[in-house]
């Protein structure tokens, strides 16, 4: 069945006015006619086309919303979950993430435990350092003290005894510079002879007869092996450095008696003129030892008095006599 169409127009060809009474004429149902039906109002049938509208797009907008709904439902994956689902595999990753921390830290205990180890090796290693430094350090000290005590303390200086003639072989003495006292008691030739490692007699430091007691150099021009002594009674030789020996420094007169050795270092200055006395009966002889080599300034026989030259640079003397002697500047 056809149905016709309908049209918002309303009646009167869309006029709203109400229609127009001829004048003169009551409208039709108007007061004082009983009779007469009262006019039907228009119908207002575009307030329903409104409604219409309205209707038809809220439809609209909820189709459009459960489409919507429907697609995000599709695709929306974690999120479109059960909440219990959501939670347990938010717990899960809180897990993980707890485990990851718990792990990190582990490796971060493990590597300040090994920072300590490598602490502690280094300390070690320090320490073992220390201690190595600290013995070394000990044992310098203590080959320094053994050196100065050495320097401190020269080298004993040896000492020979016997009766009649000998021979007496000697050790190198390296740079120590010795003197000897020599003593014989008897009534004969006693003879006192430096002997070279070949053999030979190279010095003849004491020739007398009877009795002796007297100083004489042993090695101040070179290094003897051995000591020949002729003697027909008790003798003994006692070597000693020549920093023990007496000493004149040139202030006043310097006196001894017999064979003896003096240390006159820094008196002779260039032109040095000394006075010498002897009161004796035998040879009196005077060397002078410098550095390399002894100048013979007195050789005479009994009594003596005079002045002569002392060589500068004079650093010993070495005297033979056998009664009293002096030396004193000029």
């Amino acid at each position: 069945m056809s149905q016709t169409p309908f049209s918002p127009t309303p009646p009167n060809g869309g006029n709203s006015n109400p229609p127009v009474v001829p004048s003169g004429e009551p409208p039709a149902g108007a007061a004082g006619d009983p009779s007469a039906t009262p006019p039907v109002p228009p119908k207002k049938s575009h307030k329903k086309w409104l409604f219409g509208c309205a209707i038809a797009l809220v439809l609209g907008l909820l189709v459009l919303i459960g489409g919507c709904g429907a697609v995000l439902a599709s695709s929306g994956g974690e999120d479109a979950m059960p909440v219990e689902q959501k939670t347990s595999v938010s717990a899960t990753e809180t897990d993980e993430g707890a485990a990851a921390a718990d792990q990190e830290t582990a490796s971060d205990d493990e590597g300040a435990d090994a920072t300590d180890a490598d602490a502690e090796d280094a300390a070690t290693e320090d320490d073992e350092a220390a201690a190595a430094d600290a013995d070394d350090a000990e044992e310098t000290n203590e080959e320094t003290t053994e050196k100065a005590t050495e320097e401190a303390e020269p080298v004993k200086a040896p000492s020979y005894s016997g009766s009649g003639s000998d021979v007496i072989t000697l050790d190198d003495p390296g740079e120590n510079v010795y003197y000897a006292t020599v003593t014989h008691k008897g009534s004969s030739n006693f003879a006192l002879w430096i002997v070279d490692e070949g053999g030979q007699d190279i010095d003849l430091a004491v020739n007398t007869i009877g009795s002796y007691s007297g100083d004489v150099p042993i090695n101040f021009s070179g290094s003897p092996a051995a000591l020949r002594v002729e003697a027909d009674g008790d003798w003994m030789i006692t070597f000693h450095q020549l920093a023990e020996a007496p000493r004149w420094d040139g202030t006043d007169a310097f006196e001894a008696k017999g064979n003896s050795i003096v240390i006159v270092d820094g008196v002779a200055d260039g032109l040095t003129s000394v006075d010498l006395t002897h009161s004796g009966e035998s040879n009196f002889v005077v060397w002078a030892w410098g550095e390399d080599y002894p100048d013979l300034i007195v050789n005479e026989i009994g009594s003596y008095e005079g002045t002569t030259l002392l060589p500068d640079g004079t650093m010993v003397l070495q005297v033979q006599a056998d009664g009293t002697w002096s030396i004193a500047k000029g």
